[in-house]
């Protein structure tokens, strides 16, 4: 009988210890009441490449701005160039490009039938992709733009070198996605999700690793236009959102702190730690085109090999969307970004010197700052 009784005392306490470590992983949860926040640690325009880059670029990477200004201005004997009649009229074409056909150059598109994005339209069209696990319908017709332009190609693409410099480095692109009403990370087809601007860095570890669990102040000072309220679902562990016009910031530092996309959204593998996918939507070409001139120079544009104007034609080319009232010529053209989010504690810190420090169910409870 004793020995019986020890027994069940010792079943009481293991039981009564494993209830105690499934209640500290509930509480040690970033999932609190109902609500999780990422922050964003990497953001890449989604460029497929082959193994050797010959599949999509067959003919190899196109000429940069200076070697188009060498076809253009070619040095012959006996030939003295006027300053006005070369470099200053160049650069008039590239901050005022044409759709004039380009005689002398030829800008080389992304080939094939492969890339990555998602199906923004809901449809499967003839110039539409494959994505690399084999979904149909992909809308990304910036990839035939860009995808052959050495700035954007990985690993040492310059633009990718600098968008993530840049977001180490400044606070004013910190960009924010909080969930709310999450009953479940796995599945749940009704969640709120809402975008905000950050202004706190990004915190890293010893080695330069991203740390899950930092705080994130929002700005709600200076980042008002990039909250966006959105619905999303989550399945099988993947977040995706209604689609939505937005403004959100941009981590290139030399002109324009943000970027505009209609009818964004994301497709985000979801973890308690993290959160990794796509965002996707329409670019409007004459809007993007212009950051493009205002974020780096021709001369920084050089190292990447990336000419301005004979994009702009290929954008224009590859549109897909928004179509002018009154020509018909489509306005935006379909994009999308490779992703990455680590979690963090976003705390709604008010001006007025309040803090929410917890949202469910559409109710807040604030405290004072600092207490």
């Amino acid at each position: 009988m004793q020995s019986c009784r020890s027994m069940k005392l010792a079943c009481a306490g293991l039981l009564g210890s494993a209830l105690g470590v499934a209640t500290a992983q509930a509480a040690d949860s970033p999932l609190r009441d109902h609500t999780i926040g990422y922050v964003l640690t990497a953001k890449n325009v989604a460029i497929w490449q082959s193994p050797d880059g010959k599949v999509e670029c067959p003919e190899g990477l196109n000429d940069g701005p200076r070697e188009q200004f060498k076809t253009l201005y070619p040095e012959k004997p006996g030939v003295h160039y006027k300053f006005v009649e070369t470099q200053l009229e160049r650069e008039g074409q590239i901050w005022n490009p044409t759709t004039d056909p380009e005689t002398k150059l030829h800008f080389k598109e992304a080939q094939g039938t492969t890339a990555i994005g998602l199906n923004l339209d809901g449809k499967v069209g003839p110039h539409d992709f494959t994505s690399p696990d084999g979904e149909q319908g992909i809308d990304n017709q910036m990839y035939r733009v860009l995808g052959c332009v050495e700035n954007y190609r990985g690993p040492d693409g310059s633009y990718r070198h600098f968008i993530q410099d840049y977001m180490r480095k400044f606070n004013y692109n910190r960009f924010l996605i909080e969930l709310t009403n999450v009953d479940d990370l796995a599945n749940d087809a009704d969640v709120d999700v809402t975008l905000y601007r950050g202004k706190d860095p990004l915190m890293v570890d010893a080695l330069g690793g991203y740390l899950v669990g930092s705080t994130q102040r929002i700005d709600f000072r200076w980042g008002q236009s990039f909250i966006y309220h959105l619905k999303g679902q989550i399945k099988d562990g993947v977040l995706t959102t209604a689609p939505a016009d937005v403004t959100f910031p941009e981590s290139q530092a030399r002109g324009v702190p943000y970027l505009s996309v209609r009818g964004w959204r994301v497709k985000l593998n979801l973890k308690p730690e993290s959160a990794e996918g796509l965002m996707a939507g329409y670019t409007d070409i004459e809007r993007y085109y212009n950051s493009l001139g205002q974020n780096w120079s021709t001369h920084h544009r050089s190292y990447g090999a990336e000419a301005m104007p004979s994009e702009y034609r290929a954008m224009l080319k590859n549109a897909d969307g928004y179509p002018d009232p009154e020509t018909g010529q489509n306005t935006a053209i379909s994009m999308a970004w490779e992703i990455k989010f680590v979690q963090a504690y976003i705390l709604h810190e008010k001006p007025d010197g309040q803090t929410i420090t917890r949202v469910q169910g559409g109710s807040a409870k604030a405290e004072t700052a600092g207490r």
